[in-house]
């Protein structure tokens, strides 16, 4: 499971982008996502990656299951406007050799999160989540928000974290 792309992803290459509420696409990468038809269309945007889900749809007991199994490995997660944490693969629905980067989660012309990078679960347990977006470059400080929505999930339902995660480590 996991990414499904072989880190062909390197990450925030460039820097990250000065602390916002919220950040667009950086127009660099919105430019050369542009010029492919597989991943952003001139009528509708980004596609709309298939397996992207709310993270909060995804929790049976405390487990975090996906695509018939428990989550394992890294996939790409935004948070949205809205504070919800939305994941998935690496999955293009029109050529499945390319990319399918960060804003795929959300679709649409330009979307909007308030923080995006890479979620790690170890065998159905949420491990750790980082600031790895090349598309959204968000700033490290944007990473809080995700912690805190994180915090309060571990307040209700400490066994989805992963015994070593930080959360459990700070709470245990």
């Amino acid at each position: 499971m996991g990414s499904g792309y072989g880190n062909a992803y390197s990450g925030t290459r460039g820097g990250s982008q000065p602390y916002a509420a919220s950040y667009k696409v950086v127009p660099q990468m919105l430019n050369i996502d542009k010029k492919d038809s597989d991943i952003y269309s001139k009528d509708n945007g980004y596609f709309k990656n298939p397996t992207a889900i709310k993270l909060k749809d995804t929790i049976t007991g405390s487990n975090v299951n996906f695509e018939g199994g428990r989550a394992n490995g890294d996939y790409t997660y935004v948070m949205d406007k809205s504070g919800n944490i939305i994941f998935g693969k690496r999955c293009n629905p029109n050529d499945g050799r390319k990319r399918s980067p960060h804003p795929t989660l959300l679709g649409g012309k330009n979307p909007e999160v308030q923080c995006a990078g890479m979620i790690n679960f170890r065998n159905g347990k949420i491990y750790s989540v980082n600031t790895d977006s090349g598309h959204y470059r968000p700033n490290s400080k944007s990473l809080d928000k995700v912690d805190n929505a994180l915090q309060k999930l571990y307040d209700s339902n400490p066994n989805l974290f992963h015994r070593q995660s930080k959360w459990r480590k700070n709470n245990g």
